[in-house]
């Protein structure tokens, strides 16, 4: 094997490789040839490049020319399983800028990527997927252009898959544990499977939810629920990002980039099981179909059975059962277009909702609802496509589209309060001190369509560079909504009464029929924005975008048709940014951004209100002196107005009145330090107020969103000697005080949380792991928003789950 890296001649590599490939082309080619086809097992940690790619090359007898200038200090993938020797070789560049090229001789040399044929460039990997360790390089979410990290003035944090399976994450909140600007698990541990989360202050949970750039719609109960062992990554993106994405709240957006077909291949089946009697089994395969790379096919799968941490005092458990299956196929039709198709389905089974009766702000174990009852199931399923396609080098097209449907079912024993306060004459009675229950039913459908049309064109202006974005991007959805109580009389609620001192469980509770709410709900927006990344100078970056938005919602209220609606609403928004990107990867920014989001309702003259906005002035810096280490620091002011406050004229509506302001640092560090560490650490430091408000709370702090939170997570893995292929990771989350309620009444206490994880490589193709979370079983509040019987929620328990992996 020729390694040029240890070759000083006055010769070029290229030209020195190219002389020696004639020389040896006869007795190369036939034992290559050979070679090159052999499968075998690797086990190799990530290592600098240059040294993992001479290794495989030697093992297999092959001839590969490296040019020490393209490779500088990068640090391969980890290959692990079993490969061909040229696979192995694309697997440790997976996520570089560079590939293999193999000449007719048999030999090898590495060139840019962007050079290479169609045939290998299908084995390369995507943008979503291109980042080393934890530590990633570029995003399409932040300007849905293949940009940078350090050239996108707006802050932008990605979880890559290595640190999802590093912390055998559960949940997309899971996933964001450790992500700064977020605070997730509003309401603890919720078995109905929802992602409660703040971002920069602001509720991100309903109206910031994407799936491959395109938005997740939803509607009363219904969301759509993401499987994170289907993601390639996650993208955090803080600020508003209205002006491509449409409307949004103020603080960002969570996009979930979904794991597609590779020619790489990916063989893995893994079985998990932990704690609560939880079960899971799950695999990942895909490959080539042919032997060009030209049709490509993945399909992934999970299976659950689960219970959680909740119990009831006759010892029955409140399950967390999954079924989940996504196959995807790519269509590489030629070197300029590639068509990607995309399904997945999803059945959930939960307990549903649970609540725990408190005891003035102090939480016991008494569970409020009712096992034989209470449930929740939920049925999805979804299909579309990823299409693109180069009219030139300086022209694309790109369209997403996608198409899904959801049916919630859910019964819920539901708490309203102590008897003595539905009903003050029975107070110092013993009926007075009992929990009234009323039982509730939701039965509900959503369709949602969405698509985004996007043409990307490169131009130069004279000594201007520009990177110039035109799209149009359409969303529907349409809902059905039917909710069900039983009579609310204290004689139809008497057979629910509980004993909080003595509770008991198991009632035959007839399904309730009495209409509650039943209305149907299409919402369509439309969207045209227009970006310019214009590059000038010596290291000059200006981002400016513009968009227009059509919104329209027609609400048909069969119980109320006083509240039946049909709005129709537009927005402008925009955004501006400057960054100086400098020759030693220091890149400071500035930005201004806007965002809109439609208000529900009517105010008491029967009109619709005014969208809230949102605007954000962001100052920061950005740090990525080599690609294994990203440092960011942003500091921000978010104003949002137009919120709905009470109507001081009639306090039974509300009016678009009122605003809220966050600003705050943020600061995270992910880095990979030599073969052995991956590192990950940041600092939130959050102020936020409701500067106006007609309902009382106006100077409070936000609720749910705490001044502090600080996490950090060391993964170290031993890569010789009598521990070699031992992994172990310990990670660290602190969240400070805050309040539960807007009135600012109930303080929180803070708390630290401890995580641990520890792997083992037992074969090239076998490896065992253990993660758990909250090491120490931490007692904590989750939050609390009032001194009612189910007003606060208890935090995550202690959680252990082992696995074992196998893969070829």
């Amino acid at each position: 094997m020729l390694s040029l890296r240890h070759v000083r001649l006055p010769l070029s590599p290229l030209a020195l490789a190219l002389g020696l490939s004639c020389m040896l082309a006869g007795p190369v080619a036939q034992a290559a040839e050979v070679s090159q086809q052999q499968v075998r097992a690797y086990a190799i940690p990530a290592a600098p490049l240059a040294d993992v790619l001479s290794r495989i090359a030697n093992d297999a007898g092959l001839i590969l020319a490296i040019d020490p200038r393209l490779v500088g200090n990068e640090l391969s993938n980890p290959v692990n399983g079993q490969y061909t020797p040229e696979q192995a070789m694309q697997q440790a560049l997976s996520g570089h800028r560079l590939q293999l090229q193999r000449s007719d001789d048999g030999t090898y040399r590495l060139i840019p990527a962007d050079t290479l044929s169609m045939e290998a460039s299908t084995v390369t990997a995507s943008v979503d997927d291109d980042s080393v360790g934890y530590v990633p390089r570029r995003s399409r979410t932040g300007t849905k252009t293949d940009t940078p990290l350090l050239e996108t003035p707006q802050s932008i944090s990605v979880v890559t898959r290595q640190q999802m399976d590093a912390q055998n994450v559960q949940s997309v909140t899971e996933a964001l544990r450790y992500v700064p600007g977020v605070k997730v698990e509003t309401f603890g541990m919720d078995p109905k499977g929802y992602d409660w989360l703040y971002i920069r202050g602001f509720n991100a949970q309903a109206s910031n939810d994407f799936r491959d750039g395109l938005r997740q719609l939803n509607n009363s109960y219904s969301f759509f629920r993401t499987e994170p062992y289907a993601l390639e990554r996650i993208d955090i993106l803080r600020g508003p990002a209205s002006t491509l994405f449409g409307s949004g709240e103020a603080g960002g957006l969570i996009n979930r980039v979904s794991k597609k077909p590779t020619a790489a291949g990916v063989h893995e089946v893994e079985l998990q099981a932990g704690n609560h009697d939880r079960v899971q089994g799950q695999f990942d395969i895909g490959d080539r179909v042919d032997d060009e790379g030209r049709y490509l096919y993945r399909v992934i799968g999970v299976a659950r059975d689960s219970n959680t941490q909740f119990e009831y005092g006759d010892g029955h458990e409140v399950p967390d059962d999954r079924l989940y299956l996504a196959p995807s196929f790519t269509w590489n039709f030629s070197d300029d277009t590639q068509l990607t198709l995309l399904a997945d389905v999803l059945r959930d089974r939960s307990g549903g909702t649970v609540s725990y009766y408190t005891n003035n702000l102090h939480l016991t174990d008494t569970l409020l609802n009712e096992h034989s009852f209470n449930h929740f199931d939920q049925d999805q399923h979804s299909i579309g496509y990823e299409f693109q396609h180069r009219f030139n080098d300086a022209l694309q097209f790109r369209q997403n589209l996608r198409y899904g449907q959801v049916d919630v079912k859910m019964n819920n024993m539901l708490p309203l309060g102590a008897v003595s306060d539905l009903v003050p004459a029975l107070a110092g009675t013993p009926l007075g001190s009992f929990v009234a229950r009323q039982p509730r039913r939701w039965d509900e459908h959503l369709d949602a369509f969405a698509v985004d049309n996007q043409l990307q064109f490169e131009i130069a202006t004279g000594a201007l560079q520009h990177t110039l974005l035109g799209g149009i991007d359409y969303n529907r959805g349409h809902a059905d909504v039917r909710r069900y109580y039983g009579p609310l009389t204290l004689a139809a609620l008497q057979p629910y009464l509980l004993d909080p001192n003595n509770p008991q469980y198991g009632l035959d509770v007839p399904r309730p029929s009495t209409p509650a709410i039943n209305y149907r709900e299409t919402i369509e927006q439309l969207g045209y924005y227009l970006q310019d990344q214009i590059k000038f100078g010596d290291g000059w970056i200006v981002t400016a975008g513009g968009r227009y938005d059509d919104y329209q919602q027609e609400r048909n209220d069969v119980l109320n048709p006083r509240s039946s609606a049909d709005i129709q609403k537009h927005a402008f928004t925009g955004k501006l940014g400057v960054t100086y990107l400098t020759s030693f990867g220091l890149a400071p920014y500035a930005s201004y951004s806007e965002s809109f989001l439609p208000n529900p309702g009517i105010d008491r003259s029967g009109s619709s209100f005014d969208p809230s906005e949102g605007e954000q002035w962001e100052v920061g810096v950005k740090y990525q002196p080599t690609e294994n280490i990203l440092l960011t620091l942003a500091g921000f002011e978010i104003t949002k107005t137009n919120v709905l406050t009470l109507d001081p004229l009639d306090r039974t509506f509300q009016v678009a009145q009122g605003e809220a302001r966050s600003r705050g640092i943020e600061l995270e560090a992910k880095a990979r330090l030599d073969e052995h560490w991956d590192i990950l650490a940041s600092y939130t430091w959050l102020d936020t107020e409701i500067t106006k408000s007609n309902s009382g709370d106006e100077g409070n702090e936000t609720p749910n969103v705490p001044r502090n939170m600080a996490s950090a997570w060391v993964n170290y893995s031993f890569n010789d000697g009598p521990l070699r292929d031992l992994t172990l990771g310990t990670g660290v989350r602190y969240v400070g005080s805050m309040y539960g309620d807007a009135a600012n009444r109930v303080r929180l206490d803070d708390y630290t949380l401890v995580d641990a994880a520890a792997s083992y490589q037992l074969t090239p193709q076998v490896s065992v792991g253990l993660n758990v979370q909250n090491l120490f079983d931490r007692d904590y509040t989750a939050t609390c928003y009032g001194n009612e019987v189910d007003g606060c929620y208890p935090g995550v328990e202690r959680t252990v789950i082992g696995r074992v992996s196998y893969s070829w």
